[in-house]
C-alpha cells in the first residue's frame, strides 16, 4: 500500500465530530503494518527502562481513552426503539459479592450475564443488546476486586431489582445519562480513572458487544477540509491548538451536534464528499 501525507485529519463519531489540521509536519498514513508480530514487553530492569515503560503505559493509556470515548459517541443515541425513537444510554455498574479477581473468569462471569439479559427482554433468537464494558478493580491495593462499569446502548426499560437478579453477582447501580450532550466525554472521564493499573498490562481494558458502529475517520486531506468547511459554525463546541511530539502544532477543533442528529443532517450532500 503506498503510503500517502495529509495536513488534516477528521473523525466522525456520531454526533461529535473532530477535526485536526497539523500545521508543522504533514501525517502519513496508508502504509501497512506488520502483522502477527506480539509487541515488544518493557521489563524494568533500571531507572530508564522503568520511565520508559510508565511513557509506554501512558500513550497506551491514552489511546485507550480515546478510542473509547470515540466509540460511545459512535452508538450514544443511534440505536432506535420499534417506534423509531432512540434509546438513552444506560450506564451500569456490576461489582462481586465474592472474592473474584481474575480478569478472565469475570469476563466469562459478565458475558453469561448479558447471554441471560438478552433473553431476559425476550430477544433469544440474537444477541441483542449493544454495550461496551470497562474493567476496573475495587481499589488500586493489590487485593482488589473486579468489578465493571458499562454503558448500554439499546437497553429496555427494567428494573434495577430485576436486573440485580439476572447479574446474580452482587451489587447493581444503573441510571440514564439522557441529559448528557457528549457521553463519550463523561463515560470515558468516569471510566478510565483505573486504566493505568498495570494489573491490566497485557489485557484489554474493555471489551464491547458485537454489531456496534464505527467512529468513521477521514485522512485524504481534500475529503476533510470539504467536509469541515461546511459543518455550520454554531456546532463549534471545542477549539485549541497544542503541540504534538510527534506532529508538532495542531489546531484542533471538535463540533457538537445535536444528541439525535448525524454529519448527514447538516451538511448537503455529504455522502457525494465521502
Amino acid at each position: 500500500m503506498v503510503t500517502k501525507l495529509t495536513h488534516s485529519k477528521l473523525i466522525i463519531s456520531g454526533s461529535t465530530i473532530e477535526s485536526y489540521e497539523y500545521k508543522e509536519k504533514s501525517l502519513a498514513y496508508g502504509f501497512s503494518n506488520s502483522k502477527g508480530k506480539s509487541r515488544k514487553k518493557i521489563v524494568v530492569v533500571n531507572e530508564e527502562t522503568r520511565l520508559k515503560k510508565i511513557e509506554s503505559r501512558k500513550r497506551s493509556m491514552q489511546r485507550s481513552n480515546s478510542r473509547l470515548r470515540r466509540l460511545v459517541n459512535a452508538n450514544a443515541w443511534k440505536w432506535t426503539k420499534p417506534d423509531n425513537s432512540p434509546y438513552p444510554p444506560v450506564f451500569a455498574t456490576f461489582t462481586f459479592k465474592e472474592d473474584i479477581k481474575d480478569i478472565k473468569a469475570a469476563n466469562r462471569i459478565f458475558s453469561h450475564f448479558v447471554k441471560r439479559l438478552n433473553y431476559e427482554l425476550g430477544h433469544t433468537k440474537k444477541s441483542f443488546l449493544k454495550y461496551i464494558a470497562v474493567i476496573e478493580f475495587q481499589d488500586f491495593s493489590r487485593d482488589g476486586v473486579v468489578h465493571y462499569h458499562s454503558i448500554f446502548f439499546n437497553l429496555e426499560y427494567i428494573r434495577k431489582d430485576i436486573l440485580a437478579d439476572i447479574w446474580g453477582q452482587g451489587f447493581v447501580h444503573i441510571r440514564a445519562i439522557d441529559q448528557v450532550s457528549n457521553a463519550g466525554a463523561y463515560v470515558s472521564k468516569y471510566l478510565v480513572k483505573h486504566f493505568e493499573d498495570d494489573r491490566l498490562d497485557g489485557q484489554k481494558r474493555y471489551f464491547s458487544s458485537r454489531g456496534l458502529l464505527k467512529p468513521i475517520e477521514i485522512l485524504d486531506q481534500f475529503k476533510a477540509d470539504s467536509i469541515s468547511s461546511l459543518i455550520p459554525v454554531p456546532y463549534l463546541a471545542k477549539q485549541k491548538e497544542f503541540t504534538s511530539k510527534y506532529q508538532g502544532k495542531v489546531e484542533y477543533k471538535q463540533y457538537l451536534l445535536e444528541r439525535t442528529q448525524s454529519l448527514n443532517d447538516v451538511v448537503p450532500d455529504l455522502d457525494l464528499l465521502l
